[in-house]
């Protein structure tokens, strides 16, 4: 293997300074002689110097040894004999690696829910419309009205459905079905002991029930409830309950007696289920007894009946009403079918189609303030402030006997009387006010059709007019 020497700094420098007489020209024509060609005249030059080092070099050296003395030299050769080397860009030193940090990766993003798209009020059922006269068209208008409901409720193989409501703040109609098994037939003369609706935190209400359909297997009503002034039903917790289902007692001579009552005497007597009479009360007798089973109800002047749990009646005469005779009966006055309780309860929900008036106005009596009217489809109401001196005490007494001339105003201008019939009842709550007495009632009537407030722009009361919006 060939080694090849790489020349010193010290040897570079040496040959620089011996600076050997080089005539290139005598060479050449001492080469062309040899090959026959003729030679050219003469001509002195003489290369620097720094051009035959870089020759000879190059001569004796490859280029990878050049390169590598040059290396080992630190450029000194290349920069002792000119060459020049292209441009490097410097090159940093790498930075020192940091410890690597955990990437904190931010949560997903959630795509954004959808926002729910708002339920179509659900028509008003046809059996509803058509038991409150109410027309197709105007039957559309009152869906906001309209809550579906379709809560079920089960026992005794008996099933109760409340179907839906149409409602307003003061007025409600509620449409719910029974469903019989086929060993219970819902025809005849059949029906529940009592059917009843409550209404959460409220007073002063009633209710009727009308049957839309019945055959052997269901029996669908509508049941109306009105509730006299307040706070608006809509929002409260209304309960239906249906509790036994069969038909009144028959009675025959033998299930019933007659008691009598003197005048001055009072007196205490027990009838038991089993027919016995214990016509001697004692205190101990009566704290013996179950509790009450209902109110105490009065049949007759001076007498009370109270029917306890277990079916005992304690009957009583007060001795201050003369001479009385009440007919007393031993057994239930209602034979059970179906023995059951059914009950459902739920918010109201609905739109308040209503228009109303606000403000204060003297009317009828300068005791009396009108501080709103309401009109809806369904009812119409007026509440009030009456301010008297305490211990008068009138309230809805100023009403009393006043002529309630009333109309809509239509908005073509023409008038229409306003239904009405002030038999809905009132709340009134009375609170003093130094010398006075304040109190705040209402009254109102639920229409027996329901009206089409479409083009209705007031209601007129004994000629004064009050815009509704």
């Amino acid at each position: 293997m060939t080694e090849f020497h790489i020349p010193t700094e010290q040897e570079l420098d040496a040959l620089l300074g011996e600076e050997p007489q080089f005539d290139l020209d005598a060479v050449k024509r001492r080469a062309l002689s040899r090959i026959g060609e003729p030679a050219e005249q003469p001509r002195k030059r003489r290369l620097p110097l720094r051009g035959l080092l870089i020759a000879a070099v190059v001569c004796v050296l490859s280029a990878g040894v050049v390169a590598a003395a040059d290396h080992a030299t630190n450029g000194q050769i290349t920069q002792a004999l000119g060459i020049r080397k292209p441009a490097v860009e410097a090159v940093a030193p790498p930075a020192p690696e940091k410890a690597a940090v955990p990437e904190e990766k931010a949560p997903p993003v959630q795509p954004a829910k959808p926002k729910p798209v708002p339920e179509e009020p659900p028509e008003l059922d046809e059996q509803v419309a058509e038991a409150l006269s109410i027309p197709k068209v105007q039957a559309h208008k009152l869906r906001p009205a309209v809550q579906k409901v379709g809560q079920t409720a089960e026992d005794q193989g008996v099933r109760m459905t409340v179907l839906q409501t149409l409602g307003d703040p003061s007025c409600l109609y509620i449409k719910l079905r029974f469903d019989f098994p086929e060993t219970v037939t819902a025809s005849g003369y059949l029906e529940f002991d009592s059917l009843n609706i409550s209404l959460e935190d409220a007073d002063g209400y009633g209710w009727s029930e009308t049957i839309l359909e019945q055959d052997d297997r269901s029996i669908t009503y509508l049941l109306s409830t009105h509730f006299y002034g307040g706070d608006s039903l809509n929002g409260r917790t209304i309960t239906v309950t249906a509790e036994n289902y069969g038909h009144p007692h028959q009675y025959t001579a033998d299930e019933s007696v007659q008691l009598a009552g003197e005048a001055g005497k009072p007196y205490t007597s027990i009838l038991y289920p089993d027919g016995t009479i214990d016509w001697a009360v004692t205190e101990e007798d009566l704290a013996a007894l179950p509790p009450e089973a209902e109110p105490t109800v009065i049949r007759s002047e001076g007498f009370t009946i109270s029917v306890r749990t277990d079916g005992s009646k304690v009957v009583t005469y007060d001795g201050e009403h003369g001479d009385q005779m009440l007919t007393v009966y031993l057994v239930p006055d209602f034979d059970t079918v179906v023995a059951g309780k059914w009950e459902q309860s739920w918010t109201l929900q609905y739109q308040d189609l209503s228009l109303y008036w606000r403000g204060e106005t003297e009317l009828f009596d300068p005791r009396l303030t009108l501080t709103e009217l309401r009109l809806s489809p369904l009812s119409w109401e007026a509440r009030f402030t009456a301010r008297e001196p305490q211990g008068e005490e009138l309230g809805f007494g100023l009403l009393y006997g006043k002529a309630w001339n009333t109309q809509l105003r239509r908005r073509d201008g023409s008038l229409t009387d306003l239904p009405q019939h002030f038999n809905a009842g009132l709340s009134e709550n009375g609170t003093p006010d130094g010398m006075y007495t304040v109190s705040t009632f209402s009254t109102g009537t639920v229409f027996d059709q329901p009206i089409d407030l479409s083009d209705v722009t007031a209601i007129v009361i004994g000629g004064t007019e009050f815009p509704l919006s």
